[in-house]
């Protein structure tokens, strides 16, 4: 039944390709995002590095995430348009009208992903995880398939990261997310901070601890219980304690105490003092900011065995590894944290070009694929 639907929907999608495919192609490259009903910032600097040459590219962003299957039917005929009229095509998670239309389009399909560095599995070497897709399902949409380029932060996880989009090493190009610029600039890390201060002014007199766990697929049962405990060993008079929920996670924390600074109104990171995660990619980010990380592993035995990881955390990365909040609280409070190791950690998964900005090398990569489709 599900093999039948995917195939008539294919077949649709490719007889709306193939309409679409009489109009003229425009000088215009697509970013293509679930991640976020607005504009992820890395497209957005893409598309303001696009806009400053000359002549110009348009960039045009389709961002919504796929809440109803039926009203993200028009979302998909949306981008099968901008698909068929682009002279370039780039994502950051997988897009079903990519995935099925496939080696149907006719422009070069840049994957750059959504997140920095590479910890756990995803895509094709996640299947047969409590957290991974089902691989029949993946093979049907064609997951991750036809990619001319993929973006990666370090080419010291190649074959992990090659593996995850079933991708040869061939198709990785070593770009760092743009996104990294922003965080490497003072001034607007000075901005970001003053801005958060006016939006939270009870944040202002003391430092801030943020809280940014991973998204989870299914929640542990003890998410809410491993909150709590978090907020009830800090204390409040000499330390804020920040929420920064992942873009997809429905985690909730109730407590007055508590100030959640969701992504889509400000970058939490820039108010940080402390970051405490857990499998989140965010560590990294983190690292190019020098912020001291501790790991929070409340739910490490479930999430270990559903997931699957690529580095040995409690080995790998230097920083506090517990199921203990009051340990972490006692690591804050004692300034423990060995910053020359950590930052060796972030060089050996984030290599920041020689030359240019991390806009600019991603941005060449993409005209370079799309000039060479005139």
């Amino acid at each position: 039944m599900k093999k039948a639907a995917i195939a008539v929907a294919t077949g649709l999608l490719a007889a709306l390709y193939g309409l679409c495919s009489l109009l003229p192609t425009r000088r215009r490259i697509v970013c293509i995002s679930r991640q976020s009903d607005s504009a992820p910032i890395d497209f957005q600097l893409i598309k303001d590095y696009c806009a400053r040459l000359d002549p110009p590219w348009d960039v045009v962003i389709l961002a919504k995430q796929l809440r109803n299957p039926a009203a993200y039917l028009f979302e998909v005929a949306r981008q099968v348009y901008y698909l068929a009229t682009s002279r370039v095509v780039v994502l950051d998670s997988y897009c079903i009208a990519v995935g099925l239309l496939n080696r149907r389009i006719k422009a070069p399909v840049i994957q750059i992903w959504h997140s920095l560095g590479n910890m756990k599995r995803f895509g094709y070497t996640a299947f047969g995880t409590g957290e991974g897709h089902s691989e029949a399902t993946a093979r049907l949409m064609h997951m991750h398939e036809g990619y001319d380029a993929i973006a990666i932060s370090s080419l010291t996880f190649a074959e992990p990261f090659a593996a995850a989009f079933n991708a040869s090493a061939d198709a990785l190009f070593e770009a760092p997310l743009p996104r990294v610029d922003l965080l490497l600039d003072p001034a607007h890390r000075a901005r970001e901070r003053e801005a958060i201060f006016a939006a939270h002014p009870s944040l202002r007199g003391r430092q801030t601890i943020v809280y940014c766990p991973t998204f989870r697929k299914r929640p542990p049962a003890n998410e809410d219980a491993a909150a709590s405990a978090l907020v009830d060993v800090i204390d409040f008079s000499r330390y804020n304690l920040v929420f920064k929920p992942h873009p997809v996670s429905r985690q909730v924390i109730n407590d007055p105490r508590v100030v959640t600074i969701p992504a889509s109104e400000h970058d939490a990171l820039f108010v940080a003092d402390y970051i405490v995660s857990d499998y989140s990619t965010v560590i990294y980010e983190a690292g190019l900011l020098d912020i001291p990380v501790y790991l929070y592993a409340y739910d490490w035995d479930d999430y270990r065995g559903k997931r699957g990881l690529t580095l040995d955390f409690e080995k790998d990365i230097p920083a506090v590894f517990t199921a203990n909040p009051r340990r972490i609280m006692e690591a804050i409070e004692a300034d423990a944290f060995d910053h020359e190791a950590y930052r060796a950690f972030t060089t050996e998964n984030v290599a920041l070009p020689e030359n240019g900005t991390c806009t600019e090398a991603v941005c060449e990569k993409i005209l370079s694929l799309a000039q060479a489709n005139t």
